[in-house]
């Protein structure tokens, strides 16, 4: 028998509670008959035992077996496993005897009857064995922060019980790691926003009406955090060209390009209208591989609307000829 076709034998197909067990060795004469050495090296191991008891979540974590043959107590160092459909396969580090039982089956296998296994470690229900799961009082509590306190409310959600402490300064700290108030990366998603957005040590102050005005003061203009742009034709120039020139340029002679702006709303409902072309104000920007930049300090022609829109430092239009 190959070794394939000793894996796919099902345990069960010579009787309940029957495990195959694989050996190797050099055979004499012309009839094939085994000699010793004898080296034992693999095992297949059916889900259910004799007496009818589940032993499929053993099988799944177990590392070593133990079990009677004839020369004694077989210690069998699991090295690999196969789940197969009632039954799993296992390799183990090859155990050299020098005896085989005696006593065979009708077919001409050799059988010993009676060994009582053991599994290490027997576990009788599914684990999830993985080396993130703790095991037993090995896990810890999370750190104490070193300001922030407990605040009990498992009696009252509106007074916490150990309001008193907390006023005192005695109550416990809080399982709070102190980097959720330290890191910039959280502090500034959290509290501060970003350079674009930012409001400044007044951050924690819970006012909707004054964060906000304070964001929108302390704001780059024109970096929003979503922008809503729309393109049309134009040429860029110089910010001290003259806008007489500028307009007196063929279509021909210019190089013409797709240009974006904010539209920026306006009107009140239900007569809200946004504007399909820079107003003052807005901003400007350009195309270059695929990314937008601010048209900084720059007079931008319209084809469509033969207007001239001129931009600060920012790319904000600031006259509209």
């Amino acid at each position: 028998m190959t070794l394939q076709e000793f894996i796919e034998t099902r345990p069960q197909s010579y009787g309940t509670g029957n495990i195959n067990l694989l050996y190797s060795s050099s055979v004499s004469g012309s009839n094939d008959i085994p000699i010793p050495p004898f080296h034992l090296q693999g095992l297949a191991v059916p889900f259910t035992s004799k007496e009818g008891t589940s032993i499929g979540a053993a099988l799944k974590e177990v590392e070593k077996f133990r079990f009677e043959f004839v020369t004694g107590q077989v210690t069998a160092m699991i090295t690999e496993r196969q789940q197969k459909n009632s039954y799993y396969y296992f390799t183990f580090e090859e155990v050299v005897v020098n005896t085989l039982p005696s006593s065979v089956d009708a077919a001409g296998n050799t059988v010993y009857t009676g060994s009582q296994a053991v599994f290490v470690p027997y576990i009788t229900t599914n684990f999830k064995n993985s080396p993130y799961n703790p095991t037993g009082n090995n896990s810890e509590r999370s750190k104490l922060n070193s300001k922030v306190r407990k605040v009990d409310r498992q009696t009252s959600q509106f007074n916490p019980t150990n309001l008193t402490a907390i006023l005192s300064g005695s109550a416990q700290f809080a399982e709070i790691q102190n980097c959720s108030y330290t890191k910039a990366g959280i502090i500034n998603a959290r509290y501060n926003g970003s350079k674009a957005t930012s409001a400044g040590p007044i951050a924690r102050v819970y006012n909707k009406e004054f964060f906000t005005t304070r964001i929108n003061q302390e704001r780059i203009p024109g970096n929003e955090p979503a922008l809503n742009l729309i393109t049309f034709q134009a040429s860029i120039h110089a910010d001290d060209a003259n806008t007489t020139v500028i307009k007196g340029l063929l279509n021909a002679d210019r190089e013409i390009v797709d240009v974006l702006f904010n539209p920026l709303i306006s009107g009140s409902h239900p007569n809200k209208t946004y504007p399909n072309f820079p107003v003052s104000s807005s901003f400007i920007y350009g195309l270059e591989g695929g990314k937008t930049f601010k048209l900084t300090n720059s007079k931008i022609y319209s084809i469509d609307t033969d207007n001239v829109f001129t931009t600060n430092n920012l790319g904000g239009v600031t006259l509209v000829e």
